[in-house]
């Protein structure tokens, strides 16, 4: 028996069979595959055991127990320096190995809180690794510290906001500073502005598509302005006394 998987925005069709999860291939599975492998191989336990391709052409993982979360009270307040964490080790793993193609590190891509399996409140598994790819690092801990930290809706008090960013850059690297990591998080909501906005009016895409689109414009857009409006908070904040 399989059954369909609630979730995501890229890949229709991502089922669970058992132990397993199921995903249509597309463009990008060779070489998330590879990667996979690779982080398999080395034993990074925050990634899902790549299975191999199924009899019907799809990817096969090992499915993880647990669920995704999208706001703070589901989550121990630790969760936050142990996404920092996985990251670093993801990037460190990888820096100068051949399939960065000598970028600084691979990158996950996509490591919002809509990807991370958690239980008890704290992470298990990275998953959805379709946008890995070579990179800089601060694209990962930009578009962490935004999708884990800030928040526009939610009733979730800045300074809480700013507190949990602070913890997650000290998970990543104790010694990251404030202006680098703030300058990662304006990229990564800008981005996604501009390159949702393109799709919101590209009548070639769904209207399922265009719409997703519209709300990820506003979504990124939202975030922004809490960031930009509270900067003095999230600077203090990051910038406060580390002993």
């Amino acid at each position: 028996m399989e059954e369909l998987l609630a979730g995501g925005n890229t890949t229709e069709g991502v089922v669970r069979a058992g132990r397993t999860v199921r995903r249509p291939r597309d463009r990008r599975s060779a070489f998330a595959s590879e990667v996979l492998r690779a982080l398999n191989e080395a034993g990074f336990v925050w990634a899902p055991a790549y299975l191999g391709i199924d009899e019907e052409g799809r990817d096969t993982f090992s499915y993880i127990p647990g669920a995704t979360t999208d706001h703070p009270s589901q989550r121990d307040e630790r969760c936050y320096a142990a996404i920092g964490g996985i990251l670093r080790e993801l990037h460190e793993f990888s820096r100068g190995i051949p399939l960065a193609s000598g970028a600084e590190c691979l990158v996950h891509g996509d490591p919002g809180p809509f990807n991370v399996v958690m239980s008890a409140g704290m992470p298990v598994a990275l998953i959805d690794w379709d946008s890995v790819h070579p990179g800089d690092p601060m694209e990962d801990v930009g578009y962490a510290g935004w999708t884990w930290c800030i928040y526009a809706t939610g009733n979730v008090p800045v300074a809480d906001q700013a507190r949990r960013l602070r913890l997650l850059a000290d998970g990543y690297d104790p010694q990251m500073r404030a202006d680098a990591l703030i300058e990662a998080v304006f990229r990564c909501q800008d981005a996604i502005i501009r390159i949702e906005g393109a799709n919101a009016v590209d009548e070639r895409l769904s209207d399922q598509r265009r719409q997703h689109a519209r709300a990820a414009v506003e979504w990124a857009g939202s975030c922004r302005d809490v960031l930009s409006t509270n900067l003095e908070v999230f600077a203090e904040a990051l910038q406060g006394d580390r002993r």
